[in-house]
Order: C-alpha cells, then structure tokens, then sequence
C-alpha cells in the first residue's frame, strides 16, 4: 500500500517469540522483554534506581537518570562512573533503565527521574502546555539509508515504487530531512512515491536482510552494523541536512529536564553536563575510555566496535547553544512544511527558552 497524504505507511512489529531478529544486530541491540517494561503510568519499577557510584561514602547529591536498554547515553554513563567524572563534579550518578521513550517521559514528568534523552519538538510542545522544560544538546550522531550491496538503486530518486523502511514513525526528524532532500534535488515526494514501511530499527535490519525490504533509513548504531554485514548506505542523513542548508549535524537529541528542578539545583545541573562533556571528549580523545564501553555496546566482533566507535566520536562536535537553536528553528520549518501541525504536535513555532541557559 502507497503511503498517502505524505505521511502514512504500513507499520510492522515483530511478533513476540515469531519474528526472528537479525544476528547482526542483536548482539548490541536488545530490547528489554515485555515482562521488564514498566507500566506505563505506575513506573513500579522506579524503586530500584541504582547508583551508578553505588558504595560511596560522601554524601553527594544524586543525579537521576532515565537511559533506555539500547540507548547509547549509558556509555557516557558508564564511562563517568568508570573514571569518577560525577565525584569530581560534585553528585553521584543513578540510572534507571526505561523500556521506551514514552515510558522515559512519563518518568520525567512523574518525577521518578532528573533527566532522560529525548528531543527538543518534546520539550518545545510541553513547554506550550505551560510545563517549562529545558534541552541540552547531547550527541547529533545520525543515521542512514542503506541498502544491500549491488542493489541498482543509486540515488534517493531510485527509490520510487520500492519498499524503503524507515525507523522512529512518519515524523521521525531524520526521515523529514531525507524526505526533505530528496524534494528539492530531486523533485519526488519519498512518502508518497515509495512503498514506506514503518518499524523498530531491529526489525527493520532483519527484513531487510531476508529482502522483504529494498532500503532502510535507520540509526547510526544499525547503519554500523549494516555495514559490517556488507550492506552500503545509499546517502547519510549528514548530506541529506547540509543539502537542506541544515548543519552537518543537525540537533536531533538531548538531555531534558525540568526547568524549576534545574534553577534549584544549578550546581547539580551544572555538574552533570560538564561531566557529561568530560566524557565525551575521553571518548574521542583515548581509545583506552571504551573499554568500559564495549560491554554495554555488544560489539563482539571487532569491525563493529571500531564502527560504533567511529559513529559515536562523529556525532560530537563543538556547536555553540545558539548554533543548536538556529538550526533547530530551520529544521522546525521543515518539519511543519511536510507534515503540518501532526508533524510539530500542534505548533506554528518553537517557544522561546527550549534550549537550556546556565544562569549567569
């Protein structure tokens, strides 16, 4: 079935226990089981929150973080506990695993959590409902698309009347930004041109290997694990944004938190983002940081690691919180032209304060 008014599509989920997985990404992508999902308002779970500097003896105020199973934030997590970044800044750092993203804001706004990564659309439409939350650029690692090895397509525009899977749903920013490139290079819509199948990266990777899919626009962690498996990308979602005018990197992810907890806790805030920076520049600069990594990443096989890690260190760079805003205004509009109010929950502009700014 064609996708129709630009934005629907067929959406496939793996069957519990039916729908085999692929090998390739199942080694660093494991969804939590149903049984470890917590409900979805209850959060019963929440009473296990476990420090990540558990046996501490100083009396440091605890930073609680909400990371999903697969979310690669754990490994700045981990790499801030493994070299003591939250002591040195002056909080100990909890963690508590959430199975989805939705079940990650519900922990935000119920309190059970300080902060978890999710996107600045999010905070911007809370903030319209007059809950003031704030975002903090994380990491603008992005995805592909990507197809087998000796596939004839060789451009976007190749992509007509083929099945192109995408991950993360019809608003998801990263297909807005391909969707977007292919509209003005090449003049096709994606959505309504292509047979567009919605679905978990995971699934994705497994269809596309068995060829019930012809392309996938997916993550950059699955795109590295692709690739390993001889698949190529057909275009990054980088070019896609730099066509567009965007950054190469365009601001897709990030810390969020409530505004009122931040202004009471300035230092604890404060504390963590400067570790979480630390982190990320012992990730880039020492290759000796990943250790503590690897585990969490899955990564047996040596290519994809070195690919991960390739991926992880691209997604950092130095853009400044008003180059963060900017672009995100410019890729609100685009946002809005191709999918209207559905695409932005409703909004016609970002409000202001989105972007979290230290106190002077």
């Amino acid at each position: 079935m064609k996708a129709r008014a630009g934005i629907a599509g067929r959406e496939i989920r793996a069957r519990e226990g039916k729908e085999p997985f692929a090998m390739l990404v199942g080694r660093f992508a494991r969804p939590l089981s149903r049984r470890g999902f917590f409900p979805a308002m209850g959060l019963a779970a929440m009473g296990a929150l476990a420090p990540f500097g558990a046996g501490a003896a100083a009396p440091l105020p605890a930073m609680r973080l909400g990371v999903l199973a697969f979310g690669t934030v754990q490994w700045v997590a981990s790499v801030i506990r493994s070299n003591g970044l939250d002591r040195a800044h002056g909080f100990a750092l909890s963690i508590a695993p959430l199975a989805n993203n939705d079940s990650a804001k519900v922990a935000l706004l119920g309190g059970a959590v300080d902060a978890i990564v999710s996107d600045w659309l999010f905070v911007g439409a809370e903030r319209a409902r007059g809950l003031s939350l704030s975002f903090a650029p994380f990491s603008s690692a992005s995805g592909a698309v990507v197809l087998k090895e000796g596939s004839p397509v060789r451009g976007l525009k190749d992509l007509a009347r083929r099945r192109l899977g995408v991950a993360g749903g019809p608003y998801d920013k990263s297909w807005m930004i391909v969707r977007a490139a292919a509209e003005r290079r090449d003049g096709i819509d994606l959505a309504r041109e292509a047979d567009i199948v919605y679905a978990s990266p995971p699934l994705l990777s497994a269809k596309l290997a068995q060829g019930a899919l012809d392309a996938v626009l997916t993550y950059w962690n699955f795109v590295a694990a692709l690739e390993v498996a001889g698949f190529r990308p057909l275009v990054t979602v980088s070019a896609c944004a730099e066509a567009l005018g965007l950054p190469a990197r365009p601001p897709l992810g990030g810390y969020v938190f409530r505004t009122a907890w931040a202004g009471k806790n300035p230092h604890l805030i404060g504390g963590f983002l400067a570790a979480s920076a630390a982190a990320e520049d012992l990730l880039v600069r020492s290759d000796q940081a990943w250790e503590s990594v690897r585990p969490l990443m899955h990564a047996g096989d040596d290519r994809l690691f070195a690919r991960l890690k390739a991926g992880f260190r691209a997604g950092i760079g130095p853009a400044s919180p008003s180059e963060e805003a900017a672009a995100a205004d410019r890729l609100f509009a685009i946002l809005r032209t191709l999918g209207g109010d559905e695409a932005t929950d409703g909004l016609d502009r970002l409000p202001a304060g989105v972007f979290w700014s230290a106190p002077s």
